[in-house]
C-alpha cells in the first residue's frame, strides 16, 4: 500500500518571522547606507568650504622663495566679497579683481560651487564664516578671527641708509608710500616721513596681500620693494639706500 507523504508548508509564524526579519536587515542597509552617502555628502560639503574660505582670503600653502603668493580676493580687492558670486564674477568691474577665484568643476551646472551637496545654497554676506545647512545642523567654516584681520593690518618699519645710518634731521626729507587696492576695485596709497630714528608705519589700515611700497627722499634717492602682509600681524620691514646718504 502507498504511503502518502505531506507537503509542508510555512505556517503563518514563520512568513511573519521572515518578514520581521528582512524588514530589520533593510532598515540596517538603508541606515547604512544613508550613513555613508552622507558622509560623502559632509566630505565633499568641507571640502569645498575650504576651497571657497582659500578662494577669500588666499592659499597660504602656495609659497615661493619663503613667501606666501596667493592671498585671494581680500589680497587683489582688499575688502571681503560680497557674496560668493564675487569669487567668480567680478562685482563691480573692479580694475583690481584677478578672478576667477573658485574653479567650476561642472560647466553642465556652473553655479554648482553656491551649494553644497545636499544642493542647499551656502551662507555667506560678506563675513569671516561659510556656513553650509544642508545636513540637517549647521556646517561652519570660519576663515578669520575678524574681517579686520583681512581688511586693516598694521606696517612698521625703519629707514637707513648704506652706513645703517638713520635720517636725523633730513626726516623730513624722506617720504614712504605703501601702494594697495582700496577694496572698492582701484589703488590707493597712504604716505608717510619717518621719525629722526628713521622708524615710520602705516597702523590698522593695510590689507592683506602683496603690495608694493617705496621710500623717496628729495634728492630724488628712490628704494622700492614689495611687502607681504599677513592677517593679523604686524608686519615689520627695512628700507636701506645703498648709498651713504646722512
Amino acid at each position: 500500500m502507498p504511503i502518502l507523504v505531506r507537503e509542508k508548508g510555512f505556517t503563518l509564524i514563520e512568513v511573519v518571522l521572515v518578514i520581521a526579519i528582512l524588514g530589520i536587515l533593510s532598515t540596517v542597509a538603508i541606515r547604512g547606507l544613508t550613513i555613508t552617502v552622507n558622509k560623502g555628502r559632509f566630505d565633499a560639503t568641507t571640502a569645498e568650504m575650504e576651497k571657497l574660505a582659500r578662494a577669500i582670503a588666499g592659499d597660504e600653502r602656495l609659497v615661493s622663495g619663503g613667501f606666501r603668493t596667493d592671498f585671494g580676493y581680500v589680497g587683489d580687492v582688499g575688502a571681503l566679497p560680497p557674496n560668493i558670486n564675487a569669487l567668480v564674477t567680478n562685482p563691480g568691474s573692479y580694475s583690481t579683481w584677478e578672478g576667477p577665484y573658485f574653479q567650476v568643476d561642472f560647466t553642465e551646472n556652473p553655479e554648482d560651487y553656491k551649494r553644497d551637496a545636499w544642493n542647499e545654497l551656502y551662507t555667506y554676506s560678506g563675513g569671516v564664516t561659510i556656513v553650509s545647512n544642508g545636513g540637517g545642523s549647521a556646517m561652519t567654516k570660519q576663515f578669520a578671527n575678524s574681517a579686520s584681520d583681512l581688511t586693516s593690518n598694521t606696517i612698521n618699519g625703519i629707514v637707513r641708509d648704506s652706513e645703517l645710518s638713520p635720517p636725523g634731521d633730513s626726516a623730513s626729507n624722506v617720504t614712504v608710500t605703501i601702494e594697495y587696492p582700496d577694496g572698492a576695485g582701484a589703488m590707493t596709497s597712504s604716505s608717510t616721513s619717518p621719525n629722526a630714528s628713521g622708524e615710520f608705519s602705516f597702523s590698522n589700515s593695510i590689507p592683506i596681500g602683496i603690495h608694493f611700497l617705496q621710500a623717496v627722499t628729495t634728492g630724488a634717492d628712490t628704494l622700492s620693494k614689495h611687502i607681504a602682509i599677513y592677517a593679523g600681524r604686524t608686519t615689520y620691514t627695512e628700507l636701506r639706500f645703498p648709498r651713504d646718504l646722512w
